[in-house]
């Protein structure tokens, strides 16, 4: 199977998880061709001041693989900036956010695996 990008889901996000501005979400499978162990695999881009706002995860694990740019990590209460090449993962029971406090845009990959 091929799909182009044309044919993904785009999504503007305002207020993201209670983040900052909108995020741009583009899906690029369903969940069934996740097999039904994950619900996301999407690009998302973050303009300077966006961003996915605190949240836990449960019964599932969340990846961020981060592209271009740098963000802003909050792993559990702590910030950590991160740059291109880096993964983020936030475990089952565990919570995070994200944002772009640069003044380029940033981009990364996110898959939600679940339990």
């Amino acid at each position: 199977m091929i799909r182009r990008k044309e044919e993904c889901n785009t999504d503007l996000r305002e207020a993201m998880r209670g983040g900052p501005g909108t995020v741009k979400v583009t899906g690029l499978v369903s969940k069934e061709e996740l097999l039904n162990h994950g619900r996301l695999f999407a690009e998302m881009i973050l303009e300077p001041g966006c961003g996915v706002g605190y949240h836990e995860h449960q019964d599932e694990t969340e990846i961020f693989y981060l592209i271009e740019g740098t963000v802003v990590y909050n792993d559990d209460g702590r910030e950590i900036e991160m740059y291109a090449g880096d993964v983020m993962i936030c475990e089952d029971g565990h919570g995070h956010a994200v944002t772009n406090r640069s003044d380029v845009t940033a981009r990364l990959m996110a898959l939600i695996i679940t339990a």
